[in-house]
């Protein structure tokens, strides 16, 4: 079972570097997105914790890969047990998801 997760490991890795190197090259390819879902499911099914890097480049809504054509970036603030902290907003442009990183 070891070898089969390394296995599926190298292949999730193999299936993200994939797609963002055909979205630099090829924005018309329409597998782009199937080949990230595909990465996704294969490591829900593991139970494989992807990194962060990866998360932030797409879109867990859409499975989209950000870019500067259809991200809007903005750093706002809000409360947290009265404390006031700044977040990084990353709104999806193709499904209106807003994801908050914290800085």
């Amino acid at each position: 079972m070891v070898k089969n997760k390394d296995a599926i490991k190298k292949k999730i890795s193999y299936l993200i570097d994939f797609a963002i190197s055909e979205n630099k090259s090829h924005k018309s390819n329409p597998y782009i997105k199937r080949y990230v879902k595909l990465a996704f499911e294969f490591a829900k099914r593991i139970n494989y914790r992807v990194p962060k890097e990866i998360q932030r480049q797409v879109c867990k809504n859409c499975f989209e890969i950000r870019d500067a054509n259809n991200t809007k970036t903005r750093i706002t603030r809000g409360k947290v047990n009265h404390k006031v902290k700044r977040y990084l907003q990353l709104h999806c442009v193709s499904c209106n998801y807003v994801k908050k990183i914290s800085i």
